[in-house]
């Protein structure tokens, strides 16, 4: 079984959020930290997938990060940026802005792992299509992702869809709920 190393998605522009979705405050700490000490018992290693500019604000923090190497945007640059870093490790592959995330649910991830297919994701919130920011990502999807970048594709979940990979069942749907902008945060009560 190869290495399993963990990868915080926290490199989007936060746009519609108006501020980095990474340091909103969910459960007493700064998101990308909770995720963290989330992912901690299941990986050999986490580490914060940054793009540049977030990169020149982190150079006094202890925790491991790995900057977008491509000019793209989008979570397909964090996950081959962490293949560059360690391509033979597996990433567990997490979004920031998932606040409702439980131990449950990484749980069932690494329990129903599949190490004979390319990746490991849940069925989106609405059991149609895969998760790709909530998954595990073997080694041999490098290769998968390095053709995708040459063929200019850069959707994860389109990768799920084309190739064999293990879907599974969420036991909470709300686990898998992406919070974006402001109104949607409010909703939660969080």
């Amino acid at each position: 079984m190869s290495k399993l190393n963990g990868l915080i998605l926290t490199g989007g522009q936060s746009s519609r959020m108006g501020h980095d979705k990474s340091q909103l405050i969910y459960h007493g700490k700064p998101q990308r930290e909770h995720l963290t000490d989330l992912l901690k018992p299941y990986c050999d290693d986490v580490f914060w997938s940054v793009n540049v500019g977030q990169a020149s604000q982190l150079s006094t923090t202890n925790q491991p990060y790995i900057v977008d190497s491509f000019d793209f945007p989008g979570p397909l640059n964090g996950i081959l940026s962490a293949f560059q870093h360690d391509a033979e490790s597996a990433w567990l592959v997490v979004a920031c802005d998932m606040p409702l995330l439980t131990v449950r649910s990484f749980d069932a991830l690494v329990a129903g792992r599949n190490l004979a297919q390319l990746a490991t994701v849940f069925y989106d919130s609405d059991g149609q299509l895969p998760e790709p920011l909530l998954g595990i990502y073997e080694p041999a999807f490098r290769l998968i992702l390095q053709q995708a970048l040459a063929d200019g594709e850069y959707s994860p979940r389109q990768l799920l869809r084309q190739n064999d990979v293990n879907l599974l069942n969420v036991a909470d749907k709300r686990e898998l709920t992406n919070i974006n902008d402001p109104k949607a945060k409010a909703a939660l009560g969080l």
